[in-house]
């Protein structure tokens, strides 16, 4: 199966084509130090047999942040050293990489912090920040490095045809992509041409006035040309259609139809964002890039993963919930226990807790652990 055929992603060699896309656990300390019970989380995915994992995003600025993972302190780095240390022992050949984050703020009045009201020198920040959370990242010992620029986060409405900026951080392409621009660069003179850095775009914002694949399709490109080393497609996650929040409770970017496409729901079909990653595939390997490019979203069985990879429409599969649910699913598949997989219900009970600020675990699970148990066996599926 091409799914369990190694891979090169940049200088890194990935063991198989299964990666873990970013999935808050919500297992950090509230002031965003590495916990016990969070390196077991990736430790018990580790071992089993996924190829590349992609921790859930971190933060690299001081805003404030429940719960998430942060690199923002030099005194963070030695707990991010043990957790990656865990995976590399409990893994034979695990990749492990971050993504890294940067969001705006929101309230729970319903104010929310826009790219529009940022000055230069809160932008001069942002770069900062980033530069000074990947080092704390290499420092650690990550295989890898993503920014998150999809959904709602910072860069993603920079790239954004939203932005309405009148510098030169707004308006046409060229100028939206500077911010990401200036932070691959530094951070590539930073870490050399040897550490892997990736991207997560939008393939589509799904949102009137927002990003479509041709839009997308040219930002990818763009990152390529530059040396990006690979290249991971989400979409949606917008504010924009997001219902009225609860009395009490910040607006939820996932809440109406583009986060819902996000995190495909059951009632949408297998593979729903799948076309978005083959268009910008498409467009790169056009263009004469080679660069892997990721996709996920209700990614079922391997059987599906597989004819994603076969059919050209992807590199590489990335999953979340299905490996939260069962993390074994990379080793069953490949030892043929296809029906042994606790598959995923896509009941999105894990964003739910997550948007409550609640440790995240599955409903599948026995009632009250907040770890997969070891191994994950149901008699009926």
């Amino acid at each position: 199966m091409m799914l369990f055929e190694p891979i090169t992603v940049g200088k890194m060699q990935v063991k198989n084509r299964i990666a873990s896309t970013p999935l808050v656990t919500r297992l950090a300390s509230e002031d965003g130090f590495v916990t016990d019970d969070l390196i077991e989380r990736y430790a018990r995915l580790a071992r089993g047999g996924i190829g590349w994992i992609i921790t859930e995003a971190i933060v690299i600025q001081n805003n404030k942040s429940v719960s998430n993972v942060r690199a923002t302190r030099d005194e963070m780095v030695p707990g991010l050293r043990r957790w990656v240390e865990a995976v590399h022992q409990a893994g034979e050949n695990v990749k492990i990489g971050v993504q890294i984050t940067h969001f705006l703020k929101v309230a729970r009045s319903g104010w929310r912090q826009k790219i529009e009201d940022l000055t230069k020198e809160d932008i001069r920040r942002i770069v900062e920040d980033h530069r000074t959370g990947a080092l704390r990242i290499r420092d650690a010992g990550f295989d890898s490095i993503e920014w998150d620029a999809e959904s709602h986060m910072t860069l993603s409405e920079f790239l954004s045809r939203k932005n309405k900026r009148r510098d030169e951080y707004g308006g046409n392409l060229d100028n939206r992509m500077r911010l990401p621009l200036e932070i691959y660069h530094i951070t590539r003179d930073l870490l050399g041409k040897d550490f892997t850095l990736g991207i997560r775009l939008n393939g589509d914002d799904l949102v009137v006035g927002g990003n479509t694949l041709l839009h997308s399709t040219a930002i990818a490109r763009k990152m390529a040309e530059v040396g990006i080393d690979y290249i991971s497609v989400s979409c949606g996650g917008q504010y924009e259609d997001a219902p009225p929040p609860e009395p009490g409770w910040p607006v939820d970017g996932y809440g109406g139809y583009s986060g819902l496409r996000c995190w495909p729901r059951a009632w949408m079909p297998d593979g729903a964002n799948v076309y978005l990653a083959e268009g910008i595939r498409d467009s790169l390997r056009a263009a004469g890039h080679t660069i892997p490019v990721i996709t996920a979203g209700k990614i079922p069985t391997p059987a599906f993963a597989e004819s994603i990879l076969q059919k050209g429409k992807a590199d590489i599969i990335g999953m979340a919930r299905s490996l939260l649910t069962d993390p074994d699913w990379p080793k069953k598949a490949k030892e043929g226990r296809v029906k042994e997989i606790v598959r995923c219900t896509y009941c999105d009970h894990c964003s739910e807790l997550d948007h409550k600020f609640k440790t995240v675990v599955c409903i599948r699970w026995p009632e009250g652990v907040i770890q997969a148990p070891e191994p994950f066996m149901l008699k009926r599926q």
